[in-house]
Order: C-alpha cells, then structure tokens, then sequence
C-alpha cells in the first residue's frame, strides 16, 4: 500500500442478491451474551417500542438487488464532483413530517416586534419538504419535521441551484497561485470583495501560512476539488485548521462566548417557533443566534461528556435563529420550528443565551482541493480541515481533504442551517484514539444542518454527532472504512458521542455499521431510515491493515443508554451474496455482546437502549425477510422523510430512492459511492 498522503483511489466490491419475504411472526436469532460474551440463542423477537393503529397497505418485499463496488483505499487527491455555482430552480417552503409535542402554546403576540430573519422559509430552489410520513408510522413524539440546510436565498431572492445552495455568478477577484506564500494575497481579496460575490482561485497550489477565515458572505471557489495540476489545491504549512468560517472555533460551545442565559416564562415547544421570556426578550437581537437548553433528566447519561455544552449538566441543547422580537409580549419569534420541547419548570430550567457576536451568513467553500491542517491545541479545540463556527446558512461543497489533514476534517459547531455536500473526505495524518480523527462533525447545538452525498473514509469517525441540536439531516453519504485499533475491531462509520444528540435523521446512506455508541454519554430519538448497513466495510477494512473484523460486527449498533432510537425501512447483514470478505458474516438477528456478528447490537436485554428501541420493516440477511414490528399495522414506506421527491442533482437514469425493503432491487445505485468507485 502506498503512503496515505499520495493523492491515489482504489476500489472492488461485490453484490448483494437474494430474496426476500414478509414476516410479521418469526426472527431467526438472538444472542445473549453473558459475562464471557458466548451468549445463547433464542427465537424471542425483540422491543415491540413504538405506536401505530392506522392500516396500511403492504408494499412489496422484493429482491435484494446489486449495488456497485466498495473498495481499498489509498489517500491523496483523486477527482471530485464538481459542483460550483450551478443555477437552478425549485420550489422551497415548508413540509416535512409531522409530530409535536404535548401541551399547547400561547400569548407571543406581534405588537413592537422588530425585524427579520435573513433566511429560512420562502421561495427558491432546494426541496418543498417531505408530506408527513403515514399516520401511525412512527410515533410523533419520536420523530421532528425535517427540512434542513438552505431553504431560500433569502440574501438575493434568487432561485437556488440543482443542489440546493445559492447561486453566486459575481467574481471580485481571480487570483493565480504565486509560487510562494499566498496568505496575504487571499485574505486581501476577501476583505475587498463585497457581500455576496466570489474570490476565485485558478488552478494549481496555493500555500498559506495561516488559516484562511471567511467571516461575511462571500464565496471563495476553486477550480475543483481534483486540486493541482487541473483544479485547486490549497496547502497548509505550520499548525491550524486551512480554513474557517467564522473564528470562534469551540469557544462557541461554552458561555464565555454568549450573552447573559435567560429563564424561559413557559416551555417553549417542539414544532413551535416562540421561545417566551418577559422582560428579557429586549437583550436579544434580530437576525442572531442563540442556543436553547436545559436541565438533563434521567434520560441523559453525561458520562464524561461535560464538553461542549454551554455548561456542565446541560446536554439538551439546540441553536436557533432570532427571526423577530416582541418586547411587549416578551417573546422570540424563531426563523423554524423547535425540534425539542425545552421545559421551564423547576426540574429542567430552561434556558435561552444569546451569542454575543453575529453569526458568519452566506459564506461559502467550494470546489477546492486542501492539505496540510491540523489541530495544534487540545482536543476539540478546531479542525485541520475546515473549522465553521457560529454561522448560518453557509457551505462547503465540492471539496476534498486527504491524509495530509490531522483532526477533524469539517467541524460544524454552533451551526445553523449549514450545509456539508459533494465532498471527499478521507484518511488522516494522525490515526489514534483520542486524536480527534474525524471526517464532518456536527457539534455543540447545531440545527438544521445537512450533510449530503459525500464520501467520508478511513477515519476514526466518518460522520458523527457530538452534542448536536435535532433537525439535522445525513442523508445519501458513503461512509466506510472507520479506523480501530485492533484492526479486527469494527468501529460506526456514522456515530454519536457526547451526549445528548437528539431528532436526528440519517437516511439512503451507504454505511456498513451506523448507530449510537455511548463513549462520551448516550444519545436518543435518532431515526435510521433506508440505509444499506451490511456490517461489511470495503477491502481493506482499516487503514494500513488486512485484518479480518470479528468484534463489534453489526449493522445498528444501539449502545447501554441510548433511548426511542428508530430504525425503519433499512437493508441490513451481510451473507454469502453480499460478503466482501472484510468481516465475519451475519449470523444472528439481536446481539447482547460484541462477539457475534449481527444484525442490531444492544448492550443488554433489560437496558432502555433495547426496551426502547422501535424497528419496523428492515430487510435482513438473518432472517431472509422484511421483519415487521407487530405492534405496528402501517406497511407504507415513504421515499424520504425529508424530501418530496427525487432530488434534482440525482443522476436521471438512476433509481431513487435507491435502497429500501419495500423495492426491487433493495439496493441499487448510491450516487456517492458510484462516485467512489472510479476514484
């Protein structure tokens, strides 16, 4: 294998096939594991969690399709999707699933309120918003309504592009590479350029010597994410992160970096846009973020998980934008709805803090080619990559980070409405625990954020939540290869740590073993829908290894803690037909242990993360059939709980959704890793 900061790809794979049926009563196996991990089996199905009254019409089981190549990697600079500036239009507005919470809300009048949001709802481009999902699917108060990332070009009123993101045409300022340090030169064209324009990079390799910060509405574009000869390659000397939106790095988690905490007067509800706070509504600004939470309950287990978070304690926690502010009614008018309801009774004392500086709106990072960050501070403390902080409907797209980067790649922290997509993020130049080798992280409230049709490899964590906010959306990645020592440990490629990630959508991605590990504390109300999970990661399976995986092998992996976590409409297991030889082959259905290899993984039979847990119409490779959970009568799938339709950045000729028990084939062709395999 060559040297993981050659810019190189590799990749074979194999098919998946087979048959499936129906099957309302039986489950093949379950092992429990007692202390020496042995376990036994019987034929006991498993939690029945979750409501459902409402009939539904079956849908078919169909055949288990193929699905294109995984495969080894290398590291370096392959080719990219180019995304760019693309032009487009479409319908934005509102939609998605429905679901709120107990209790009802009141007062929040409009007298003296001031003011708007400077994004959110409204027309342009980007997707309506999945219908709600069919009544008695999911229990509504284990679910939120969807619909993240950038909804409208509230900044130009212009349609948003094929991609979802808006459209900026206007270049300020090309600028070539100058053979020696460009830091100067690029930081100057930034300042200069007005809002809403482009800095363009030509092709080849800039060197700087210090990060890049955009921290206004401006756009700096490569020639693609290829980087040099043919695109741009944007290299990093000395120790920091090559770029960054915003500057507050993870000072933007704590209370340091925010205004005076207030108590809210009454709860403040999920799927409702007031927070209610008296007389204090005049300490708070229009068009500002501000991050909600409060008290945690028996249900968060913290753990050793007293970071990022506003302080210790308080691990519910989600970041919201001032859309308007009433002073006589004593009440904040949000830019969308909550996706928690955040109770201001003696045990939970909810909180709402202002950010004391105004976020970085509209700033985007697109088509380039990066090398050479890193973290020089403690863990945590920035990415290598691309470091975003307190910032609003901001973008990273097309670009590509490789084994050159230490720490995190792309960090979102106190995010709103940030979008992550077209990327490939992949190795690392420090593997280790503890090392902070992650690819795209969401953290420290962020909301709303989506993280689409990457591909994210040879990490520690591919994808992961760290006390993230609810609302946001992983959707259409390919996520593999997540690194461990030993080698024959399999570790989550789309995974929780600190607590508390809550109403968390992770859907049609490509990631052999997903979940919510409980590392850093417990997460719940995550719902995994129509993932392809087959417990098998691409050859080699680690980095730098051959070894074959035989502990920790599954396809959801449900930590001791995790609580109403969803996993609905996936293709899970591995057999015969779909072995890539990386990791043992599934052979039972439930798992107590991390010695058999499995289909979904808990940590014990009596814990919250099993009683909880509601599963409904996976396919399996175990059981041979679409398991449906009896407690519920709904058979209706729906293609997306997040988007109305087949996104138009989804190749024509390509079926979507395209992985699901209720198709035929259950998995076809993910775009992202179509994409992988030619790299």
């Amino acid at each position: 294998m060559r040297n993981q900061n050659n810019w190189w790809w590799i990749v074979p794979f194999a098919i998946l096939s087979g048959c499936a049926t129906n099957n309302d009563t039986s489950v093949a196996g379950e092992v429990d594991g007692g202390d020496d991990g042995a376990g036994d089996v019987s034929n006991q199905r498993g939690p029945d969690g979750g409501s459902g009254n409402s009939s539904g019409s079956a849908s078919s089981s169909g055949g288990a399709g193929s699905s294109s190549s995984g495969g080894a990697s290398g590291s370096g600079g392959g080719s990219g999707s180019s995304s760019g500036s693309e032009s487009g239009s479409g319908g934005g507005g509102s939609g998605g699933s429905s679901g709120s919470s107990s209790g009802s809300s009141s007062g929040g009048g409009s007298s003296g309120s001031s003011g708007s949001s400077s994004g959110g709802n409204g027309t342009g481009g980007g997707d309506a918003g999945a219908p709600p999902p069919p009544t008695g699917l999911f229990d509504p108060a284990r679910i939120t309504t969807w619909q993240p990332g950038i909804l409208a070009d509230t900044a130009l009123n212009l349609p948003l592009s094929s991609t979802g993101l808006p459209v900026r045409t206007t270049i300020c300022k090309t600028l070539s590479p100058s053979g020696g340090d460009d830091t100067s030169a690029i930081n100057a064209a930034l300042t200069a350029c007005p809002a809403n324009q482009v800095v363009a990079l030509a092709a080849g390799t800039f060197t700087v010597s210090s990060t890049i910060t955009l921290t206004k509405s401006v756009v700096l574009r490569g020639a693609g994410s290829k980087g040099a000869p043919s695109g741009t390659t944007l290299k990093r000397t000395g120790g920091g992160s090559v770029l960054a939106i915003g500057g507050q790095k993870d000072a933007t988690c704590y209370s340091g970096s925010m205004g005076t905490a207030v108590a809210l007067t009454q709860d403040a509800l999920k799927e409702t846009s007031t927070v209610y706070v008296g007389a204090n509504a005049k300490n708070f600004t229009v068009g500002s973020l501000a991050l909600l939470d409060q008290l945690d309950d028996s249900t968060v287990i913290q753990g050793d998980a007293t970071y990022f978070k506003r302080v210790n304690g308080r691990s519910v926690t989600e970041r919201v934008e001032i859309a308007a502010v009433d002073a006589t009614a004593g009440t904040l008018t949000l830019s969308s709805p909550l996706h928690w309801t955040f109770k201001s009774s003696s045990a939970y004392q909810a909180m709402i803090t202002p950010e004391t500086n105004l976020p970085v709106k509209w700033a985007g990072i697109e088509s380039l080619g990066l090398q050479g960050g890193s973290n020089p501070g403690y863990d945590g403390q920035m990415a290598g990559g691309i470091d975003i902080s307190n910032a609003a409907y901001s973008r990273v797209a097309d670009v590509q980070t490789d084994g050159t980067i230490g720490g995190m790649h792309v960090t979102v922290t106190g995010g709103f409405r940030v979008v992550v997509r077209d990327g490939w993020f992949h190795n690392s130049a420090n593997y280790g625990f503890g090392t902070d080798c992650y690819g795209i992280v969401l953290r420290c409230g962020t909301a709303d954020a989506l993280v689409e049709n990457n591909i994210v490899r040879y990490m520690n964590k591919p994808v992961l939540f760290s006390v993230s906010g609810g609302g946001n959306v992983v959707a259409y990645n390919y996520a593999d290869n997540s690194w461990a020592t030993p080698a024959s440990w399999q570790e989550l490629n789309i995974d929780t740590h600190a607590s508390f990630p809550h109403m968390e959508l992770i859907e049609g991605n490509y990631a052999p073993h997903v979940g919510a590990a409980n590392t850093h504390g417990n997460a719940g109300y995550l719902t995994f829908y129509r993932n392809y999970s087959s417990s098998q990661f691409a050859s080699p399976a680690v980095y730098g290894s051959t070894s074959t995986q035989n502990g920790n092998v599954t396809g959801i992996e449900s930590d001791t803690g995790d609580y109403d976590l969803n996993a609905v409409g996936n293709v899970l297991g591995s057999s015969s037909a779909n072995n890539l030889g990386t990791a043992a082959v599934s052979s039972v259905y439930f798992a107590f242990n991390t010695s058999s290899s499995s289909i979904i993984q808990f940590g014990s039979k009596t814990d919250v993360a099993y009683t909880t847990f509601f599963w409904h119409g996976n396919y399996d490779t175990v059981n041979k059939a679409v398991e449906w959970n009896p407690s519920n009568s709904v058979r209706t799938l729906p293609s997306s709980l997040y988007r109305s339709s087949k996104p138009a950045w989804w190749p024509a000729n390509t079926a979507w959704p395209w992985a699901g028990s209720d198709l035929t084939p259950m998995v076809g062709t993910l775009p992202a890793k179509a994409r992988s395999d030619t790299l």
